[in-house]
C-alpha cells in the first residue's frame, strides 16, 4: 500500500482535489472523532489492521457521521457496523460490558457477546434484514460481563442505519440498564407477596393457639391482634430492609474493591453488625412465637412474693427502695409458679425504668371478693399488686399498654411483649389484670388470681423438707464444654449440691451406679451420644431419675 504524506486539511489548500485511492482528503481525516472522549482516543490508538473495517481514516462518510454522534453524546450507545456486526460504542456504554471493553471495540460481536449470541444475534439480524426499529422495556439479557453470569435488564431501541447508497450499513442500539430498579422492584413484590401471605395466616395460627376467654374478650383480643399483626408486618419488614440493606451494601463494596484492604475491614465490620442486629431480632420473635403450656397449680402467695422479692432487691438496683406488704398468710392461689415470677419480675423492671432517678417500689398481697367483674365470675381471688412512684402513663397509654409489640421505651430498650406476656399468663390462670396510672404520680398493676384450696401434700412435704436438710442432692452433669460444665459445678456448689461432672454420656452411663445421683442436667448437641440418646440410656437403668436438658 503507497504511503500517505501526514498533512492536515489546511496544508492542501488551494492545490486542488487531491486523490487517495478515489477518495478526497476530507473524506480521510479522523476530525469526526472529536477529542475529550475516552473511546476517540481508544479508537485512534487502537490497531485496526485486525479489522475488517479499517483505519478510521478510510470508513465510510456515514460510518463517521454515526461514530461521531454516538461518541459526543451522554446516552449508551453502541453500534455494530456491517454483516458481521463490528462493535463501535461510546464512554456511557462501556460500563455496561464489564471487562468485555475494550477488548470488544472493533471486533465482530459474536466473539465478544458469545454466551448472548442466540438471543442478541437474531434481534440484529432482524433490524438489518427489514429496517425496523426493535425497541422494548426491561429487556432481559443473559450476560458475562464480570466473570460471572447473570441475568441483567435494558431499555432498549434497534434501529438501521442507512449507507450513502440506501442500504443498511449497520444497528445503533440506544440502551439504558435498568437492573438494580427491576431487581428492586422484584424483591418489593416477593416482599409483600411475603407479607401478604403472613397477614393471611398469622391470625389462623394465634386462633389455634388459643385455647379459651368468653365472647366479649375475644371481640376485644381479635381487634388488638389485627392491629399488632400490622405493627409486625411492617415493622418487621422495614428492620430486615434495612439490615439487609447494610448487609448486601457491604458485601457489595468488598467485591468492587477487594484490593483495599483498610476499606474492606470496615466494610466487613459494618455488615457484621447488621448481622448481629438482625440475629438479635429473630431471637426476640423466636421469643414472641413460642408456646409453652402453663402448669398451674396450687401455690402459696405469701411464701411466692416473698421468696421473689429477696431477689427483686439484687436485680432493681439501690436506686429503688423495695417494701413488701403481704396480708395473705395461709391463702393459696392457682397458677404457674415460674410463670407467675416472671410476670412479677417484668412488672418490676418496668417500674424502675418509670423511675430512673430513683423511687419506691411496693409489692402487696391481699384478699379480696369480686361482684359483678367485667371479666371475671364472682368469688374469692387474691389481688397481688405492683405500685411504684414512677412518672406513670396517660389514659391512652394504659389503654394500649397490653397489645404486643406497643412500647413508649426508645429502640432497644423495649420488645413491647412484657405487659402482654403478663396478661396472657394471669388470664391463662383463670385471673385477670387492671392498671391505674397518672402522669407525674405512678402506676400501679393489680393481678387478681382465684383462690383456692391448700393442696393435700403440701404439709407432707414441708415435714420432708426439714428432713433432709444437711443432706446435699447429687447432680451429675453431662456436657462436652469445660467452660459449661464448670460454671454448673459452681452454680450447684452455691446452692448446695454435691456436683458431679463428666464430658460425654458414655462416661455418664459407666459411672451412673457408681455416682447414684438424684438428678442429671444433660447437654443435648454432644459427639458421639447426643442426650437423646443419653437420656435413654439412663432411663432404662433408673426409671425415675429426673432429667434436665440444658443445650445452647
Amino acid at each position: 500500500m503507497p504511503i500517505f504524506p501526514l498533512r492536515t486539511e489546511e496544508s492542501w489548500a488551494g492545490v486542488g482535489p487531491h486523490l487517495w485511492e478515489g477518495r478526497t482528503i476530507s473524506e480521510l481525516s479522523t476530525d469526526f472523532l472529536g477529542e475529550g472522549s475516552a473511546l476517540s482516543g481508544f479508537i485512534l490508538a487502537r490497531d485496526w489492521s485486525d479489522s475488517v473495517l479499517g483505519p478510521p481514516s478510510r470508513w465510510s462518510p456515514s460510518l463517521k457521521t454515526t461514530v461521531g454522534l454516538l461518541l459526543r453524546a451522554e446516552a449508551q450507545i453502541v453500534l455494530f457496523w456491517g454483516p458481521e456486526f463490528i462493535a463501535l460504542y461510546n464512554d456511557a456504554y462501556a460500563p455496561t460490558i464489564g471487562d468485555k471493553h475494550p477488548r470488544a471495540l472493533g471486533r465482530p460481536a459474536r466473539e465478544n457477546w458469545a454466551e448472548l449470541w442466540s438471543d442478541l444475534g437474531p434481534l440484529l439480524n432482524g433490524v438489518r434484514e427489514t429496517g425496523k426499529t426493535f425497541s422494548a422495556k426491561d429487556r432481559p439479557f443473559y450476560i458475562e460481563r464480570h466473570g460471572y453470569g447473570e441475568t441483567v435488564y435494558f431499555d432498549v431501541s434497534y434501529s438501521a442505519v442507512p449507507e450513502t447508497d440506501g442500504s443498511i450499513g449497520g444497528v445503533i442500539c440506544i440502551v439504558s440498564e435498568t437492573t438494580d430498579r427491576v431487581r428492586a422492584e422484584t424483591a418489593l413484590r416477593e416482599s409483600e407477596a411475603r407479607l401478604r401471605e403472613l397477614n393471611e395466616t398469622l391470625e389462623q395460627r394465634i386462633i389455634e393457639r388459643t385455647s379459651e376467654l368468653d365472647r366479649a374478650h375475644e371481640a376485644l383480643r381479635q381487634a388488638q391482634k389485627m392491629e399488632a399483626v400490622g405493627q409486625l408486618t411492617g415493622g418487621i419488614a422495614h428492620d430486615f430492609n434495612n439490615l439487609l440493606q447494610g448487609i448486601t451494601g457491604s458485601l457489595d463494596l468488598i467485591r468492587r474493591r477487594p484490593d483495599e484492604p483498610e476499606r474492606v475491614r470496615r466494610w466487613s465490620e459494618s455488615g457484621l453488625k447488621s448481622a448481629e442486629r438482625g440475629a438479635r431480632l429473630a431471637a426476640q420473635l423466636l421469643a414472641f412465637a413460642r408456646t409453652q403450656k402453663l402448669e398451674i397449680r396450687s401455690i402459696d402467695i405469701t411464701r411466692t412474693v416473698a421468696g421473689f422479692a429477696d431477689m427483686l432487691h439484687r436485680s432493681i438496683g439501690p436506686t429503688v427502695r423495695i417494701r413488701v406488704d403481704l396480708k395473705t398468710d395461709g391463702l393459696y392461689v392457682l397458677s404457674d409458679q415460674i410463670q407467675l415470677e416472671m410476670a412479677v419480675l417484668n412488672l418490676a423492671l418496668n417500674a424502675r425504668d418509670a423511675m430512673p432517678d430513683g423511687g419506691d417500689l411496693v409489692l402487696a398481697t391481699t384478699p379480696c371478693r369480686l361482684r359483678s367483674h367485667q371479666e371475671l365470675p364472682d368469688g374469692d381471688y387474691v389481688e397481688l399488686s405492683v405500685k411504684d412512684s414512677g412518672k406513670g402513663m396517660t389514659a391512652d397509654v394504659v389503654d394500649r399498654a397490653f397489645e404486643p409489640f406497643f412500647t413508649t421505651k426508645e429502640v432497644g430498650k423495649g420488645t413491647g411483649l412484657g405487659l402482654s406476656q403478663v396478661y396472657g399468663t394471669v388470664r391463662q390462670s383463670g385471673g385477670s389484670v387492671r392498671i391505674e396510672s397518672k402522669p407525674e404520680i405512678g402506676t400501679v398493676v393489680r393481678l387478681y388470681l382465684r383462690r383456692t384450696e391448700a393442696p393435700l401434700c403440701d404439709l407432707e412435704e414441708h415435714n420432708s423438707d426439714d428432713a433432709e436438710q444437711g443432706v446435699p442432692a447429687t447432680v451429675l452433669v453431662v456436657d462436652d464444654d469445660p467452660d459449661v460444665r464448670g460454671f454448673l459445678a459452681d452454680s450447684l456448689d452455691a446452692l448446695g449440691c454435691r456436683a458431679v461432672v463428666v464430658e460425654n454420656g458414655s462416661t455418664a452411663l459407666a459411672r451412673l451406679d457408681q455416682i447414684a445421683p438424684q438428678l442429671v442436667i444433660l447437654d443435648f448437641a454432644m459427639p458421639e451420644m447426643n442426650g437423646a440418646e443419653v437420656a435413654r440410656g439412663l432411663r432404662e437403668r433408673r426409671p425415675d431419675l429426673p432429667i434436665i436438658f440444658a443445650s445452647g
